[in-house]
């Protein structure tokens, strides 16, 4: 038997962040532990609004780096699933950016940024 045995049905989500006051994002909460297969709303505020689009990504365990979702209006959503959970990030506001992470099975690290615009790869062209 394991001396910890609950710890087991919990993964480990950190979000990734420097010090908030010389950032051009904050987010929320810093950490989290979520039990396997639940879900946790993660909150990104933007402090420059010359930075209009907001995006998420996510570092798996190898140091691979995802793009979740990049949105620059209020209104828009994104859902993604990749294995070991699944997202949907909201742009609610024009300096806030949620993503509702569920069906939580791996560790990760996720990161909010803002860039002024955004682009993204072509379908035509594969990863």
């Amino acid at each position: 038997m394991f001396p910890f045995p609950v710890l087991w049905s919990w993964v480990i989500m950190a979000v990734g962040s420097t010090d908030a006051a010389a950032s051009l994002v904050e987010q929320r909460p810093r950490w989290v532990l979520v039990r396997r297969g639940q879900a946790e709303t993660l909150h990104c505020t933007l402090r420059n609004s010359q930075y209009p689009w907001m995006s998420w990504y996510q570092q798996d365990s190898q140091g691979q780096l995802q793009v979740l979702a990049s949105l620059g209006n209020v209104g828009d959503k994104e859902a993604t699933s990749l294995p070991g959970a699944d997202y949907q990030a909201t742009r609610v506001s024009d300096t806030e950016l949620r993503l509702l992470v569920a069906n939580v099975t791996q560790r990760r690290t996720l990161f909010c940024t803002c860039s002024e615009d955004t682009v993204r790869c072509p379908p035509w062209i594969s990863d």
